[in-house]
């Protein structure tokens, strides 16, 4: 896989890509190894080239994102401050990936800035879709077979039913 066709990259400066392409490693894991835990310090950002990734979060229960299309990034919490992974990470399969030294990948951006904006931009994407996602299939899970309900703090609470609004003749020079 070429780093630049990668989306995250794509359109970036000659220079710049070069830069990035040469702190990049290309790394193989075997099935079943965890790349990283929630809350470890996150030191590499990861690009997957071939195999199947999950993300796990778990608090009360599991939550599994499932990662296996060539290109997509993981680990991303390694560009933020906070540096520290928000899921865990295990190789469902064995694994080929891209990946880049949070430290040497931050130094390229503080000498280019404006690369290093649209690449955070990018991965902010990312993150929206992946959210998104979790919005989705946790509604999904969350629906009562009797009616659609509204998930709110550990409550379900079922939907108003639908009514006719202003059906009264009143008008509001009657007040």
């Amino acid at each position: 896989m070429i780093i630049r066709e990668i989306d995250l990259f794509k359109g970036i400066d000659y220079e710049v890509m070069n830069k990035i392409a040469g702190i990049c490693t290309e790394v193989f894991y075997p099935k079943g190894i965890v790349l990283f835990r929630n809350n470890d310090k996150a030191e590499y950002l990861y690009i997957l080239i071939e195999g199947t990734f999950y993300l796990e979060v778990k608090n009360g229960g599991t939550i599994t994102y499932s990662l296996s299309e060539p290109g997509e990034v993981f680990g991303w919490s390694s560009m933020f401050e906070s540096g520290r992974y928000t899921a865990s990470g295990i190789c469902a399969t064995d694994l080929k990936v891209v990946k880049i030294q949070r430290d040497k990948i931050n130094k390229i951006f503080n000498e280019h800035p404006a690369a290093g904006i649209k690449i955070i931009r990018r991965l902010g994407n990312v993150f929206s879709k992946r959210l998104s996602n979790a919005y989705h299939d946790l509604l999904l899970t969350r629906r009562t077979d009797s009616a659609q309900s509204v998930w709110v703090n550990d409550n379900i609470i079922p939907s108003a039913p639908e009514e006719e609004h202003f059906e009264s003749k009143e008008t509001w020079s009657d007040y």
